[in-house]
């Protein structure tokens, strides 16, 4: 069995997951849904142990830009090694905000949004 779970209907969108997808652990689910206005979006479905004595849930969700995302599906594949760093640069800062936050004592949110434009693609 694969240590990840893939539940992308766009091979691109995966492409994405499988980017990111050493960042999380084990029994992570990686999901593609439509946002609001149609966009894919990619949804990472994980448990956090290191927020606190009980596992929490924690989906973030990596919501690319129509612009962005129509700029990156036209690149030949070996250009998109940059889009692939700035995605990985801003999932590693939401995972280390969520960190900040649980040693600062605050509230941890089980829900987070990546946000990615111009500088992705």
């Amino acid at each position: 069995m694969e240590a990840y779970q893939y539940d992308c209907a766009s091979p691109d969108i995966e492409e994405l997951a499988r980017v990111i997808s050493d960042l999380f652990p084990e029994q992570t689910q990686f999901t593609e849904r439509p946002a609001d206005d149609g966009t894919p979006t990619l949804v990472v479905h994980w448990v956090a142990m290191r927020f606190g004595s009980t596992a929490r849930r924690i989906a973030l969700t990596v919501a690319i830009a129509p612009a962005a995302l129509a700029r990156y599906r036209a690149l030949p594949a070996q250009l998109r090694g940059r889009s692939f760093a700035v995605l990985r640069a801003y999932v590693e800062a939401a995972i280390g905000s969520l960190e900040e936050q649980y040693a600062n004592g605050e509230a941890v949110p089980r829900e987070v949004t990546v946000d990615l434009d111009e500088e992705f693609a």
